[in-house]
């Protein structure tokens, strides 16, 4: 990507800057560049990110509500962070995970595994044939800043390692030489290495063997959200929306270059946004999965029963419908997203634990409202978003900034009604934390962002060895489920690689994913490699697995949990006619 306009280097590292994705029309470098502490990397000729002095932003000057007026800038999403989709062991138990009834001659063979995660350690005999060549493609680290700019053109930031410098690096370390000087990219958190593990480790070690040992993999590592997380003193990876926008830009235009079949594996969630679909994030990635011979593979998520969501009914205008947020001491910042249905209309007042109260936000066409409370000492900023215009519903965000802990209640007021339909929610775990959680709360409506998307495949998890669903796992609504979740499958206590040539044991929908992202690697081969359906999309892949299922006696399918019911790959190819 040639660019126009010189950025400062690593930007997206300096706390001081914090980042946007735009849709734009027109030349928005030119125009935005006029303006001090405002920068623009394009991400292609839709999308950009637009990074920001956070000087600027803590003057009140938001660059989607106030500020300059950017006339190339025609939709601004509202800042999203994202966090891995794994959970804490269960037990450290050595139990055989992957027993899975497999088709011996489906082993990813011609087909291409993405992974966007935190890196892999190329080093790992897993990733290796047994000759000792690389099966890994391309990693594209985006924390390490390129060696010049005519080396990395072709991804707006970070540094691309081909197949040819990993191959060096790994004879290197086998000569005692230091690989890490040729390629210096590691996987410090070593959730992108154990997820690879599953998908394709090579069965080096006959333990560790993946769903599909022959798959090559094309690797994105994620650069960390280091402004928001030093801001909201956040103690696990955060990742902005912009990174994995440009993610998956990257990984779309290699598949068109490449000509071959590509699984996206994307083990990442958000709880903000409207959950309908209807998203930036979920309509990018109906844009790519559209075309054949690619799918984005993501977990439910792990917010079932975290509290993070609330839904109810305005029964008529001016009735009044009440929320209470428990917020815990420990929780010093939060965003809270209030999604309304359309066509309906309202406004929100805001409790503070000691009863005092902001008194009623008039709904307004893009209004901000700034409250700080007497006794609290907390500030409150409200944005309207009426409507937000990607998705055509209301939305309320509600910043928190020094909160008080305690019983906080957000009170909706109906302005104009038909059926009066809201739900409302806070960031996932790890940045809502110590207990945060609404009361009552509502575990309908937990699929994590983007596996909402009608064209993702999200796959559930279930404990494989008492076939029971896991309490955290993401659930749809209860009456908007069709199609929603896809699939569960095991995701507790997975024994996989670890950096260092180490083992490790996972747990979370992270893991149920992996295992469904080789299912789908072998259906590509199956499919487009050995000429069974050469013309394969996304939606095909989520019919065969709706139909490699295996299910309880005396449960309804598909429902909100399981979807389709527990993926069973041997029946998924018996049933292919």
């Amino acid at each position: 990507m040639e660019m126009k306009f010189k950025v400062p280097e690593n930007i997206f590292k300096d706390v001081n800057y914090y980042s946007y994705i735009v849709q734009y029309q027109g030349d928005i470098q030119s125009e935005v560049s006029k303006y001090p502490g405002y920068y623009v990397i394009i991400i292609n000729n839709k999308y950009a990110i637009v990074t920001v002095k956070r000087e600027i932003i803590l003057q009140g000057n938001d660059i989607n509500l106030a500020g300059p007026h950017f006339s190339t800038i025609v939709y601004v999403k509202p800042a999203e962070m994202y966090t891995l989709e794994e959970i804490s062991p269960l037990q450290a138990s050595k139990a055989e995970f992957l027993t899975l009834d497999l088709p011996l001659n489906l082993t990813g063979r011609g087909v291409n595994v993405a992974i966007i995660d935190s890196g892999i350690d190329y080093l790992s005999d897993e990733f290796m044939n047994s000759n000792g060549e690389t099966r890994i493609e391309y990693i594209w680290d985006q924390t390490i800043s390129p060696a010049s700019e005519i080396e990395n053109n072709i991804v707006p930031f970070g540094s691309v390692y081909t197949k040819s410098q990993i191959q060096e690096a790994i004879n290197a370390y086998k000569e005692g030489k230091s690989p890490y000087e040729i390629v210096p990219t590691r996987d410090e958190l070593g959730h992108g290495t154990s997820m690879a593990g599953i998908i394709g480790a090579t069965g080096q070690n006959p333990n560790l063997k993946g769903v599909v040992p022959n798959c090559n993999f094309v690797v994105v590592k994620l650069i960390e959200d280091l402004p928001f997380e030093a801001w909201f003193n956040v103690t696990v990876p955060v990742f902005n929306i912009t990174s994995i926008f440009a993610a998956l830009e990257f990984l779309y235009r290699y598949s068109l270059r490449n000509n071959k079949p590509l699984v996206i594996y994307l083990p990442l969630g958000s709880t903000l946004g409207g959950h309908k679909g209807k998203g930036i994030l979920e309509q990018f990635i109906e844009s790519i999965c559209i075309n054949s011979g690619i799918t984005v593979v993501t977990g439910a998520g792990n917010q079932r029963v975290a509290g993070g969501h609330a839904s109810g009914i305005v029964s008529s205008v001016n009735s009044i419908s009440s929320i209470e947020l428990n917020i815990a001491p420990e929780q010093k910042d939060l965003w809270v997203e209030i999604w309304i249905d359309s066509p309906n209309i309202m406004s929100l007042d805001i409790i503070s634990p000691s009863g005092e109260n902001t008194g009623t936000l008039t709904a307004l066409i893009n209004n901000t409202e700034v409250y700080t409370f007497l006794f609290e000492k907390t500030t409150t900023k409200v944005n309207y978003y009426l409507p937000e215009e990607n998705t055509g519903d209301e939305l309320i965000r509600i910043r928190f900034y020094d909160l008080q802990p305690g019983i906080w209640k957000l009170r909706l007021i109906g302005n104009s009604i038909l059926d009066g339909k809201y739900n409302v929610w806070i960031p996932q775990s790890g940045i809502s934390i110590g207990g945060t959680r609404f009361i009552p709360a509502d575990i309908y409506g937990t699929v994590t962002i983007p596996g909402t998307s009608n064209y993702a495949i999200t796959v559930a998890a279930y404990n494989q060895n008492n076939n029971n669903i896991v309490d955290y796992s993401g659930m749809a609504f209860i009456n908007d489920y069709i199609n929603v979740i896809n699939v569960a499958a095991g995701g507790v206590d997975a024994v996989t690689v670890a950096p260092g040539n180490k083992t490790t044991v996972v747990n979370g929908t992270s893991v149920s994913a992996a295992i469904v992202a080789g299912a789908c690697a072998m259906l590509f081969e199956w499919g487009i490699v050995d000429g069974n359906d050469p013309f394969m999309y996304s939606q095909t892949i989520a019919t065969y697995l709706s139909r490699g299922t295996s299910t309880r006696v005396g449960d309804i399918y598909p429902n909100p949990q399981w979807g389709y019911g527990m993926l069973n790959i041997l029946a998924m190819f018996q049933n292919m006619t």
